[in-house]
C-alpha cells in the first residue's frame, strides 16, 4: 500500500503483553505501536465474545490508545475487537481509521456494524480478498504483497521420496489433524513420502495448547513414526528453505482461508499446492480441479472442496 494513497500508516496492535504473537510482531520490525492488554484482560484477544461486555471497564486503557494515535494521519486497526475499541475513540479517529478486515465473520451483524461505522465516521475498510470483502459493503480489496526472503532455489530431490508440508500455526481450523489423516492414507496407498508440520501455537489460548498436544497424540495413534517431522516455528528464511524442499504443500484447512499466505509462498517456491476451494489465494492463482497423479488417493479423503493451484500464467 503506497504512502501516496494511504498517507502515514501507523498500525495499532492490541495484543497480550508477552507471548508468541507479541514477539512475532516485534520481530518484523514494523513501524507499529504495540499496545498490550492490561493484566487480566488477555482473554479479550480471543474468541470469548462475552468479554466484550467488559470493555467499559477499560476506559484508562482507551485513554492510552487515544494518546498513542495522536498526530497519526492514518491508524490501522486489525481485528474486530481492535475495531470496537477504536470506535469508542471515534471523536479522535474520525476519518483516520482504516479497518483491516482479514477474516470471515460468521455473524452478519458484526460485518454490517463495521461497514456502517466506516460510513458514519468516514473510515476506510480494506479486505484481503474479494471473498472477505463480499461481507463488508463498500470494502476495498487489497491483496497481501507476498515476498520471499531471497530468490527461490529448487532443492527438491528429482525422484524417490516426496516431501509434503503443512504450514500454519496450531488451531483446530488449520487442519493439522486432517493433514495427518492424509499422510496415513498416502502411506497406505504405497506412496513413498515424508511429512512435515511447520508452525507452533501463536495465540495464548489454552484450547490451542491442547490441540497441539492432540495432534502429536494423533501422529502416534496413526503410526506415522519417522515419516513425520515436527519442525516447530521457523523464521522466514527457514520457511523458504523448507518450501524449496517440498514437493506438495497440503494446506488442508477446515474452511476457506481469507487469503492464504502459505499457499502463495509455496507457489513462489515452486511447490505444487492443494488448498480449500474458495480461499482468497484462489483469486490470484490458477485453479485446477485435479490433483497430482501420485496424490490422487487424497481425493476420497478431501473431496471436491479442495483444488490444486498454479501460479497465474502471464
Amino acid at each position: 500500500m503506497a504512502a501516496s494513497t494511504l498517507g502515514v500508516c501507523v498500525p495499532i496492535f492490541l495484543v497480550p503483553a508477552e507471548g508468541p504473537l507479541a514477539r512475532a510482531i516485534a520481530a518484523r520490525g514494523w513501524e507499529a505501536r504495540l499496545l498490550p492488554w492490561p493484566r487480566g484482560y488477555a482473554d479479550l484477544t480471543q474468541t470469548r465474545w462475552r468479554s466484550l461486555f467488559r470493555l467499559p471497564g477499560l476506559m484508562p486503557y482507551l485513554v492510552r490508545l487515544a494518546w498513542a494515535v495522536r498526530g497519526s494521519q492514518l491508524v490501522w486497526s486489525s481485528g474486530v475487537k481492535s475495531h470496537a475499541a477504536c470506535l469508542m475513540l471515534s471523536p479522535w479517529l474520525r476519518g483516520r481509521l482504516l479497518f483491516d478486515v482479514r477474516d470471515f465473520l460468521r455473524a452478519p451483524i458484526l460485518r454490517r456494524a463495521i461497514a456502517f461505522a466506516a460510513a458514519r465516521f468516514g473510515c476506510r475498510v480494506v479486505a484481503n480478498s474479494r471473498a472477505v470483502a463480499a461481507g463488508y459493503p463498500g470494502a476495498e480489496v487489497r491483496y497481501p504483497r507476498i515476498a520471499l526472503a531471497r530468490p527461490a532455489v529448487d532443492r527438491r530431490s528429482p525422484g524417490g521420496r516426496r516431501v509434503l508440508t503443512h504450514l500454519a500455526y496450531y488451531a483446530p481450523y488449520k487442519g493439522q489433524e486432517l493433514f495427518l489423516r492424509c499422510a496415513r492414507a498416502l502411506l497406505d496407498a504405497g506412496v513413498d513420502a515424508e511429512f512435515r508440520l511447520i508452525g507452533d501455537v501463536l495465540y495464548p489460548a489454552p484450547d490451542y495448547e491442547r490441540y497441539r498436544q492432540g495432534v502429536r497424540d494423533s501422529a502416534v495413534r496413526l503410526g506415522l513414526g519417522d515419516r513425520l517431522r515436527f519442525l516447530g516455528k521457523l523464521d522466514a528464511g527457514q520457511v523458504q528453505t523448507a518450501l524449496e524442499e517440498t514437493h506438495l504443500l497440503l494446506h488442508c484447512t477446515l474452511e476457506p482461508e481469507p487469503f492464504g499466505r502459505a499457499p502463495m509462498e509455496a507457489l513462489l517456491c515452486g511447490c505444487e499446492v492443494i488448498c480449500r476451494r474458495g480461499s482468497g489465494v484462489c483469486e490470484v492463482a490458477d485453479v485446477e480441479p485435479g490433483f497430482p497423479e501420485w496424490a490422487l488417493g487424497l481425493r476420497s479423503l478431501l473431496g471436491k472442496e479442495f483444488v490444486s493451484l498454479r501460479l497465474k500464467r502471464p
